[in-house]
């Protein structure tokens, strides 16, 4: 039996990296808990195997890898991004105070760590050469991935994430002073919460209040928030180019392409990775927003072709075609055991 770890609260990173996946498992017995601390060793002892997304599910990580060697149950640890933010990181003096040191001890301890990419898997061989390139992939039966189906006349460019993209959204706001002027060009801004940032990028997207095409669209849990795309017509996926950015995975290109919407992006890894200027309207730097979202605006025969292009090649990224990954990978070790 595999035990998965999924916590209370399910983020973004539980829910492609362990929920998903392990809903879409063929062969295995499976079982799920919260927090590793509070399964009795009887209990885990059921268990010949052990999964889990960076160490939101396990208090304290010694204890734990000492236990499950004592077990000698194995376990396998997903990462999804670096462990070692860059300085202008929200959570920066938190990971260096605290969670890298507790990602790493869980990486040295880890039968097998999976990840999202080749760049990745490469900081994560400096701790444990035993890693697994498993990219991020949906699950299109999933509601919430139902692509939408019309694109309007006036299509609306917005952008879908959390508050720890200031810096990634600020490359918007040289375009977004130009479309304020012009009056032309509809925005959102997806995933919206009443805090401060969400506040500052509201400010940003809609010109301190005075904007009349804009409009914001609430946040929601990780089963509906696919469903925040069904406002929007072309996303804006901007990235500012670093360490750190560059290890995460292709996502949100993921989510666009499977909601059917094109795409404008930051032409840096890891989206340049896995995909060309067929699929996507890659820009550089800041200055090229402005022009990209107008192109798209004012050519409807473009916008289609991007549209259609990247929704044929996030095929790829369906969850089925990715999960055989984990299941050779879980049979393996299981067996080797």
């Amino acid at each position: 039996m595999i035990l998965h770890l999924v916590p209370e609260h399910v983020d973004g990173c539980a829910y492609h990296r362990i929920l998903i996946p392990s809903h879409n498992l063929r062969g295995f017995e499976l079982a799920q808990t919260q927090v590793l601390d509070g399964v009795s060793d009887e209990d885990l002892k059921k268990m010949a195997l052990v999964v889990f997304n960076r160490d939101s599910s396990i208090a304290e990580p010694e204890t734990q890898i000492k236990r499950l060697r004592r077990l000698k149950i194995p376990y396998v640890m997903d990462v999804d991004d670096l462990w070692e933010t860059d300085k202008t990181h929200l959570l920066y003096k938190e990971y260096k105070l605290r969670g890298t040191q507790r990602i790493i001890t869980l990486l040295k301890g880890a039968h097998t760590v999976t990840t999202t990419n080749e760049r990745l898997a490469r900081k994560v061989d400096k701790h444990n050469k035993n890693v697994v390139v498993i990219p991020n992939a949906i699950d299109s039966k999933q509601k919430q991935w139902t692509p939408n189906e019309y694109i309007t006349d006036n299509p609306v460019f917005g952008w879908v994430g959390g508050i720890h993209h200031i810096h990634d959204v600020d490359l918007l706001r040289d375009a977004f002073m130009t479309i304020h002027k012009e009056k032309l060009v509809n925005l959102a801004l997806g995933g919206f919460t009443n805090n401060e940032i969400y506040m500052m990028f509201d400010s940003w997207f809609n010109d301190g209040g005075k904007y009349p095409h804009y409009k914001r669209i609430a946040s929601t849990d990780v089963n509906n928030y696919g469903n925040i795309y069904n406002s929007i017509d072309v996303a804006l996926v901007p990235l500012m180019e670093s360490k750190f950015n560059a290890c995460k995975s292709n996502l949100k290109l993921l989510e666009a392409g499977f909601k059917g919407l094109p795409a404008i992006c930051s032409r840096v890894a890891p989206y340049t990775d896995n995909f060309t200027d067929k699929e996507v309207l890659f820009v550089e730097g800041r200055g090229e927003w402005y022009g990209a979202i107008n192109k798209l605006r004012n050519e409807p025969a473009m916008l289609f072709d991007y549209k259609s292009a990247l929704s044929e090649k996030v095929k790829e990224y369906e969850i089925k075609k990715i999960n055989p990954i984990r299941e050779q990978l879980y049979t393996t070790i299981i067996n080797g055991r």
